[in-house]
């Protein structure tokens, strides 16, 4: 077996249990502790619906997920043992759309997370009868949440990945050619991280009870989650644009699977480390005082 086989195999492996088995795992894990340690009873605030509703997403959500492992494992052996390498690619090898395809399939179950939980802050400012508003002075700038550096570097690499790839055509590019594709790619996809981060930085509140401070501390992190995940774009356009001067055909699979890789540890891994549930403050979820 050609080498190049055996070390996509070994990262698609890898692909595989981290982005269906140990990252959904630590997400469950901290949902569940969060139900379980902060109860409706105690805390009915953070409940905007039946305690129910969020047991039933967490088995939809781990199941989902075993799945999903489960049908990356039959596409490995239908890779290994089903499919002629002739019939991967044009060239005879694995094709980058395998690993490509399979990752956007596993981060489908972290979207849906993703767009629960702005559902259930939805509910949580509808059900909010506070009638005071409490206002942090604290500023929210850009340079507040991040360093200088970590920024520039963002846009440097931004900026270094598109001129490199020019200057290896020689900036003799037209309209169609890889190297214009790969700029608008990375214009539109940086662009969409901006605006996500400046509707975090200068967006409405999300959540109607959360403290100042674990507000600011959220979007610092995940500030500099979105500066990540921008700078390992830029690496790999450049990786890509490389593959004109180097024959990496062989490993064009193979970085295409680090890649959705580390944008998953860039990006919910990071999060899941840098936002912890024993930092946050969950008193501003239990219920008002009655007012005798």
């Amino acid at each position: 077996m050609d080498w190049s086989y055996t070390l996509f195999y070994i990262v698609f492996i890898s692909q595989i249990l981290l982005l269906s088995w140990y990252l959904p795992k630590k997400l469950l894990a901290r949902m569940q502790h969060v139900l379980e340690t902060y109860p409706p009873a105690m805390y009915p605030k953070l409940y905007p619906k039946p305690v129910e509703h969020y047991r039933m997403a967490h088995l939809l959500f781990k199941y989902v997920n075993r799945f999903i492992m489960l049908l990356g494992y039959l596409i490995l052996l239908a890779l290994m043992f089903w499919v002629d390498h002739s019939t991967f690619a044009d060239d005879g090898f694995i094709s980058e759309a395998w690993p490509a395809v399979y990752g956007m399939l596993q981060f489908l179950p972290l979207i849906a997370v993703e767009l629960s939980e702005f559902s259930n802050l939805r509910e949580m400012r509808q059900a909010n009868t506070a009638s005071r508003r409490v206002a942090s002075l604290q500023r929210r700038g850009l340079t507040n949440m991040v360093s200088p550096a970590l920024f520039g570097t963002a846009v440097l690499l931004f900026f270094g990945a598109i001129v490199f790839d020019l200057y290896i055509h020689d900036f003799g590019v037209t309209w169609g050619h890889d190297s214009v594709q790969r700029a608008i790619v990375m214009s539109v996809t940086n662009g969409l991280l901006a605006a996500v981060g400046l509707w975090s930085l200068y967006g409405r509140k999300q959540d109607p009870h959360q403290s100042a401070e674990d507000r600011a501390h959220n979007i610092a992190v995940n500030l500099k989650s979105l500066l990540f995940v921008s700078m390992a774009l830029s690496v790999f356009n450049m990786m890509s644009a490389a593959d004109n001067l180097v024959e990496m055909k062989a490993l064009e699979a193979v970085l295409v699977s680090l890649y959705f890789q580390a944008i998953a540890l860039l990006s919910l891994g990071y999060v899941l480390k840098n936002v912890r549930t024993e930092d946050l403050n969950f008193d501003v979820y239990k219920e008002d005082p009655a007012i005798t």
